[in-house]
């Protein structure tokens, strides 16, 4: 009964600070980034800072222009099962073009942005990634389907889950990909409701 209490405090805590922030989003379709800015936000409100997570070269990588769709295929499969890059940054940054951007429907982030900001807001070792189906690949996008659990670096570490897609735009005269949106099947507030607590 205890027990029950306290989840029910944190899940009191928890659901507001990130609702509000989300109140302006129109539509059942979600970015990442806006879910990052604000999980942000409840991360400060809660705790004050974010924990330490690992630090990525700011310097560019030489790029592999043009390469067969199997090969770009096979990187994002590794970036995916092996860095498990939706929750940790990591992603072969050779593939990507250096004004990469990765958008929502409040602002634009650059690379660098991005992936500082998901090592830091996720924890790596707390949360899973399921490809769903196989990654598609065309000179104009690479494209698939996920389902995961998200584990929060903040007080609890809240667990959320989710299933969604996501898009890869790619440059057709080089290749590389120039823009990454994610889009997720379930509203923010149905995401929230799964929020399980670690004590």
């Amino acid at each position: 009964k205890k027990m029950k209490c306290i989840l029910n405090l944190c899940l009191g805590l928890f659901l507001p600070i990130l609702c509000t922030a989300f109140s302006t989003s129109i539509g059942n379709a979600l970015t990442r980034k806006q879910f990052l800015v604000s999980s942000a936000a409840a991360a400060i409100v809660s705790k004050g800072v974010v924990s330490p997570a690992p630090v990525f070269a700011a310097a560019a990588e030489e790029k592999k222009l043009n390469l067969p769709r199997e090969e770009i295929k096979k990187i994002v499969l590794s970036d995916l099962l092996d860095n498990h890059f939706l929750v940790s940054g990591k992603l072969t940054r050779s593939i990507y073009d250096e004004s990469a951007t990765f958008q929502d429907e409040i602002d634009t982030y650059a690379l660098d942005q991005w992936m500082k900001g998901t090592s830091q807001l996720f924890v790596e070792e707390g949360s899973r990634f399921n490809l769903v189906g196989d990654v598609e690949v065309d000179d104009a996008k690479v494209e698939f389907r996920f389902d995961e659990d998200l584990m929060f670096r903040i007080p609890f570490r809240p667990v959320v889950s989710l299933t969604g897609r996501v898009v890869l735009k790619r440059d057709e005269s080089t290749g590389l990909i120039t823009s990454y949106r994610e889009f997720w099947d379930q509203s923010v507030i149905a995401v929230l409701k799964t929020a399980k607590f670690n004590f």
